[in-house]
């Protein structure tokens, strides 16, 4: 009785040694449909995990809580697919309603559209009306691209690329028209500050602001871009009152874009309130511009709490400003001006203009400084 018990026993355990070993076997054999599984994702409740453990994920027709910045901190190498509709309940606050980080990461958009839902905040009232969040914030390195995103209806500012470096943004559509007629202000396309090595390309924006705007950074490149209803290609320098590398921007190229039915073409600001900084060699050109309502080309050194004083100030020098082919016509309302250069003391030197013009404006240009190869 006891050989026999023992006998039995072994057998069992034997068999349990075999089952254990042939479970290990199977999830060994089949990681890839785990992984598509966990790495699918279809619910907001899903996503941290998926983030955290996959560098091949799908995120597709989500719905974000309110109040709630979507952040997705993707592993270095991550390819990321966006699919669907994505909407973000209500909430009055400052955002963003997504921000994505990571080196090296491709993030892909597919039949995507991201659904601010700026008609529930827009009151024509912008910064001072009721809180409004800022959308989407990029701040990636490392030789990342984003392709394919399309983003609706902006509650505030939509695209921020702060504090990032060698990302490329392309196929890039940010429409925010329906805000024209319902109250839509301050819906900026794409601001960037504190980044480095960035290009936006192939891309559209339709808003009520800057469809570009530049506070800080260098080596920066936006081609290929149409603008519709908003302020121009735009920098706008001195958005701090310190000294030095925060008011800062250095080797910017806008080319091969198109301003139409904006208040500016070109509008370069730098704030006369803010500490010292500078802004060197900047290019725009083949520049086309259409149905422009108030200035061709805008520069101005005299901006301060949210508007011109008129009384420039050279804090923020602007050196070798380079314009070629800058070309096109206003809209012929009562006030546009194809020119306006407003200089504070040794704040403008070495510009370099070429084939530029700008038709149909009612007042004459207006310039305290001229540049090399243009007369105003």
């Amino acid at each position: 009785m006891c050989c026999s018990r023992h006998n039995h026993n072994t057998i069992i355990m034997i068999k349990l040694v075999f089952l254990f070993a042939a479970l290990v076997a199977s999830a060994i054999g089949s990681p890839a449909a785990n992984l598509t599984a966990s790495c699918t994702v279809t619910s907001y409740s899903a996503i941290a995990t998926a983030v955290s453990s996959c560098t091949t994920l799908t995120i597709s027709g989500i719905t974000v809580p309110a109040e709630t910045t979507l952040t997705l901190s993707l592993k270095s190498g991550t390819k990321l697919t966006m699919e669907g509709t994505w909407t973000w309940k209500y909430a009055e606050w400052k955002g963003p309603l997504l921000k994505i980080t990571g080196s090296d990461v491709t993030v892909t958009g597919s039949g995507l559209t991201l659904n601010g839902q700026g008609a529930d905040y827009w009151d024509g009232k912008g910064d001072s009306g009721i809180k409004k969040p800022k959308f989407m914030t990029i701040a990636t390195t490392g030789g990342s691209t984003f392709s394919d995103i399309n983003l609706l209806n902006c509650p505030h500012q939509c695209i921020s690329i702060s504090s990032a470096s060698d990302t490329t943004l392309e196929n890039f559509v940010i429409d925010v028209s329906d805000g024209d007629d319902n109250g839509g202000h301050n819906t900026d396309g794409f601001d960037v500050s504190g980044s480095t090595g960035i290009t936006v390309k192939n891309s559209v924006v339709k808003n009520q602001d800057d469809c570009v705007a530049v506070n800080q950074g260098s080596d920066l490149v936006f081609s290929n871009l149409t603008c519709s209803g908003g302020h121009g290609l735009s920098l706008s320098v001195g958005q701090s009152t310190s000294n030095g590398s925060a008011n800062k921007v250095s080797n910017v190229t806008f080319s091969d874009c198109t301003v139409t039915k904006s208040a500016n073409g070109i509008h370069v600001k730098t704030h006369s309130d803010a500490g010292t900084g500078a802004i060197s060699d900047v290019t725009y050109k083949n520049i086309k511009l259409s149905s422009i309502t108030k200035y061709g080309i805008n520069v101005q050194e005299d901006y301060a709490d949210g508007s011109s004083t008129g009384s420039p100030k050279g804090n923020i020098p602007i050196t070798n400003l380079v314009l070629n082919e800058v070309t096109g016509s206003m809209s012929g309302g009562s006030s546009s001006m194809a020119v306006y250069i407003l200089c504070g003391t040794d704040g403008c030197s070495d510009w370099k203009w070429s084939g530029v013009s700008v038709t149909n404006a009612k007042k004459d240009s207006s310039c305290n400084f001229t540049p090399t190869g243009y007369t105003c």
